[in-house]
């Protein structure tokens, strides 16, 4: 089952420490994850920053290993987090949606480096550079989760801004800064742009609307008229071309390829594989065995 980590986090202040401002939300945890593979999704972007303990980030193409000190910021969407045997993980997470990320880009783009080479097209996840500045901001938020008396949503926000602020004027992060500025000069993420990075998560149709800024309705319709077929036909098709390719350039277990491609369990993925490619999906791999190294 997939987790939607920023809902469950505001729904179980029991479990999380937090403090709130409107749509904003800090986060300190130990983290509870019971399985060593778990699907995971946020309708939020969030900054993780690491206290201790190692997670393994997985997501197609991409593999982040988030140790004590690292950082990265995660565009909302969904990831498999992996995590060793005994090894526990610390975390403090930043929830901050889109629109705040725009607000926050018009009114300092004046301050902020636009404009410098930023190396590569972002990606889903983006590690940040952390230096002695925003460590110690991380570590100084610490005892805020331990105060009686919460501090009030005026001094948090002014704690996001500072946290943005002094990430994105350090040049090693240009990359986060690029894409917030792409952000804020777009009037909505596009359909594509969300499916094409999440279709491998067993996400509900009302997930992927929320991670696309749209109501249901409005996703729908507009995903009908991109793709002149259903999310849910859609959905499928490609996560058993996903799951093919998967099939006949790995060695992966077939139970490990349906959870990375999507599919509720192995036997509806082996009934929908057999449906399209006319044959089981071991019997597919042999045929391509020799591709297989």
């Amino acid at each position: 089952m997939i987790i939607d980590l920023f809902n469950t986090v505001r729904q179980h202040p029991e479990h999380f420490r937090q403090l709130r401002c409107g749509d904003l939300l800090f986060t300190q945890y130990d983290c509870p994850q019971q399985a060593v593979m778990q699907d995971l999704f946020s309708e939020t972007n969030y900054i993780a920053y690491v206290i201790s303990g190692k997670r393994v980030f997985h997501l197609p193409g991409e593999q982040h290993i988030m140790t004590e000190g690292k950082c990265i910021f995660a565009k909302k969407g969904g990831w498999i987090a992996e995590k060793d045997a005994g090894q526990g993980w610390c975390v403090l997470v930043f929830f901050i949606p889109d629109e705040y990320l725009k607000k926050f880009s018009n009114e300092y783009r004046p301050h902020l480096p636009f404009g410098l080479p930023d190396g590569s097209a972002p990606t889903q996840m983006i590690p940040l550079d952390v230096n002695e500045i925003t460590r110690s901001f991380f570590y100084a938020m610490i005892p805020y989760f331990n105060q009686l008396t919460p501090p009030p949503e005026s001094l948090l926000e002014l704690k996001f801004r500072e946290l943005l602020f002094n990430l994105l004027i350090n040049r090693k992060n240009g990359l986060l800064l690029s894409w917030i500025g792409q952000l804020a000069d777009a009037d909505k993420i596009t359909l594509p742009a969300v499916m094409e990075a999440n279709y491998t998560y067993n996400l509900s149709i009302n997930a992927f609307a929320k991670i696309a800024g749209r109501s249901i309705a409005t996703f729908n319709r507009e995903f009908n008229a991109l793709y002149k077929t259903t999310p849910g036909k859609w959905l499928m098709q490609k996560r058993l071309d996903y799951a093919s390719l998967l099939l006949h350039t790995t060695t992966k277990p077939v139970r490990e390829i349906v959870f990375e491609s999507g599919f509720e369990n192995n036997t509806h993925f082996s009934r929908v594989f057999k449906e399209k490619f006319k044959i089981s999906p071991s019997q597919y791999r042999q045929q391509f065995s020799e591709n297989i190294h």
